[in-house]
């Protein structure tokens, strides 16, 4: 009797219950369930893509403020005009931005600053050029001690009639060795002991004048240096490169 009692109350309590959500809710109908098909789902909206490719959307930007650019020339409108100023200040906000956060970054991580090893400013430059070409007078030096030069001329090239005083004063300087081998049998004032070409030309690959080698005996490997009128900085520069810088040569 008490279970059947227990069921009746139940029943009373949830028809009551339904009876209120009715009245409530009566444009809805009274309705045991929701009837899923009557159910309107709503869309989930779209997450914007993050993955979106940096180059095509200044690309993009380019391609807008040229075509505004372009339309306030051709019509050049007050609306026209202040459109493409707008654009392009735009822009100008957004490489300052840019500018900035170059700045900072390199405050927080100075070993990406180029400029602190290769400077740009007067004084740090000076002490740089300084450091530099202490460098390579000591390469120079020990380029000097176990390596030199071949100089390949012709005594009726003016090139080559222009380039031996500059070459002999650069070997005295910095004590280098220097064997002068001259194409056509005659030497220059400057290399008076010359040696007739016997062969080194071919050797060298020898196909303009004047031509200056590097040759070290010891490991008999060859590098060019020069061709044609060169300075002595540029000569310097060369072998320091050689020097520091190539692995292999002609043997």
């Amino acid at each position: 009797m008490v279970k059947y009692l227990i069921m009746i109350l139940c029943f009373v309590f949830s028809t009551a219950s339904l009876a209120e959500n009715y009245y409530e809710n009566h444009e809805t109908g009274w309705y045991w369930f929701d009837d899923p098909a009557q159910k309107v789902i709503k869309p989930i909206p779209e997450k914007k893509s993050l993955d979106n490719d940096p180059t095509e959307s200044v690309d993009k930007v380019k391609k807008t403020i040229k075509h505004a650019l372009d339309k306030a020339i051709v019509d050049p409108t007050p609306e026209n005009v202040e459109r493409y100023i707008t654009l392009q200040n735009e822009m100008s906000q957004r490489a300052n931005q840019f500018a900035n956060t170059w700045q900072e970054v390199l405050l927080k991580h100075p070993e990406l600053n180029y400029s602190i090893s290769h400077p740009t400013n007067n004084v740090a430059l000076q002490v740089y050029h300084e450091n530099e070409s202490k460098q390579k007078n000591a390469v120079l030096e020990q380029f000097a001690q176990h390596s030199g030069l071949f100089f390949f001329y012709r005594s009726t090239c003016p090139y080559c009639q222009r380039f031996a005083p500059i070459l002999k004063h650069f070997a005295e300087t910095n004590h280098i060795t220097i064997i002068a081998i001259t194409m056509d049998g005659i030497a220059l004032p400057e290399f008076p002991d010359s040696k007739h070409d016997s062969g080194q030309a071919e050797k060298f690959h020898v196909t303009v004048e004047p031509s200056l080698y590097a040759v070290d005996p010891k490991s008999q490997k060859a590098y060019p240096v020069a061709f044609g009128l060169t300075s002595e900085t540029e000569l310097q520069n060369n072998i320091y490169n050689i020097m520091t810088h190539y692995q292999d040569g002609i043997s």
